[in-house]
C-alpha cells in the first residue's frame, strides 16, 4: 500500500481500534483453483494475555463451509493472505483551501494486515472462536448461544470453518489532510463536525483522536 510518511499511522492501538470499529474485512488470497480472490468476513483481533509469552497478535474469523475459499485455506498451498479493513472516508472540497488552484481529494483510513492462515475446524475450537466473536459484538447473546440445543449447535458449527491469521506485517494509512496547512485543516474539520455526513463526522472524530496531546 502506497503510504507517504505523513499519512503513516504506526501505533498498534489505532490499528486495533479500527478493527473494533470496522470489523468487516476483505480477505484476499491467491486461490490455487480460482486465482486472485476476495471475500468479506467479519474479523476480530487477539493477543496473548501474557505479554512475556513472546507471541504477536492475530486476526480471527470464520467462513461458511460452502465458500470456495475454504478449500483454498485448507489446501496448505497458501503462503500468505492479505486482510484489508476500510475505515471512514469522505470527499474533501477544494473550497476549504487557501488557493483556487486546488483540486478535490478524498480522505480515509485503511488498514492492511498480512500473515499465514491457521485453520480451526474442530468443534471445540470453533465454539471458542464464536464465543470470542460474540463477546466482542454482543456479549448479551452469549447466554442464548449456550442455551441452544446441542444438536443445533453441532449442526451450525459443522457448517462453518474458522481460521486465524498470525500477523507478520501490517500497515495503517490515515489520509487526513496532514499535507495541508493548519488553517485549511481547521476549516475541513469544522465542516466535517458541523455540516458533514455521518462519514465526515466519524472521520473528524479520528482527526481529534490523533491530535497531539
Amino acid at each position: 500500500m502506497y503510504t507517504p510518511k505523513h499519512f503513516d499511522l504506526p501505533d498498534l492501538s489505532h490499528a486495533r481500534l479500527m478493527i473494533q470499529e470496522h470489523p468487516l474485512a476483505t480477505l484476499m488470497l491467491i486461490d490455487p483453483t480460482h486465482g486472485l480472490s476476495a471475500t468479506p468476513v467479519p474479523m476480530i483481533w487477539g493477543a496473548p494475555s501474557d505479554p512475556s509469552a513472546g507471541e504477536g497478535w492475530w486476526l480471527e474469523g470464520h467462513l461458511a463451509r460452502a465458500n470456495p475459499h475454504v478449500a483454498a485455506l485448507m489446501s496448505g498451498q497458501l503462503d500468505q493472505v492479505l486482510v484489508q479493513f476500510n475505515g471512514p472516508g469522505a470527499y474533501i472540497s477544494p473550497s476549504h483551501y487557501d488557493t483556487p488552484l486546488s483540486v478535490p481529494t478524498w480522505n480515509y483510513l485503511t488498514l492492511q494486515v498480512q500473515g499465514p492462515v491457521q485453520v480451526i475446524d474442530d468443534e471445540a475450537g470453533k465454539d471458542a472462536l464464536l464465543k470470542r466473536l460474540i463477546a466482542t459484538q454482543e456479549p448479551d447473546y452469549a447466554a442464548q448461544w449456550r442455551g441452544l440445543p446441542a444438536d443445533f449447535q453441532h449442526k451450525l458449527l459443522g457448517a462453518i470453518v474458522g481460521f486465524r491469521v498470525p500477523v507478520t506485517r501490517w500497515s495503517m494509512k490515515a489520509k487526513l489532510s496532514q499535507n495541508r496547512n493548519a488553517a485549511e485543516r481547521a476549516r475541513i474539520l469544522e465542516h466535517q463536525e458541523h455540516h458533514g455526513s455521518l462519514e465526515d463526522q466519524i472521520l473528524a472524530r479520528w482527526v481529534r483522536e490523533l491530535e497531539p496531546r
